[in-house]
């Protein structure tokens, strides 16, 4: 009989990040699609980097540029783009 996977911040049951809201959990890393939004793989990797303690709604906050430590994901496009041309 398989296992049922928990959420390791909740401890409930593993959390469909996409049709569910579980803002407070901290989502595993390949996890990019939040409801409506879509995130970027490369900027997903690097927000993780940056803050791999972030929940969902943190996630999302950044990636709408309401995170003043991180830029917004079109933010983050635009200076990957320009430091690559440099």
């Amino acid at each position: 009989m398989p296992r049922t996977k928990t959420c390791p911040t909740c401890g409930k049951r593993a959390h469909d990040f996409e049709h569910e809201e579980a803002m407070d959990c901290v989502p595993p890393l390949q996890i990019l699609k939040f409801g409506e939004y879509e995130i970027n793989k490369m900027y997903r990797k690097a927000l993780y980097k940056e803050h791999p303690s972030y929940t969902a709604e943190e996630i999302v906050g950044s990636f709408l540029g309401h995170n003043p430590y991180f830029p917004s994901q079109t933010e983050w496009i635009v200076n990957t783009k320009q430091k690559r041309l440099e």
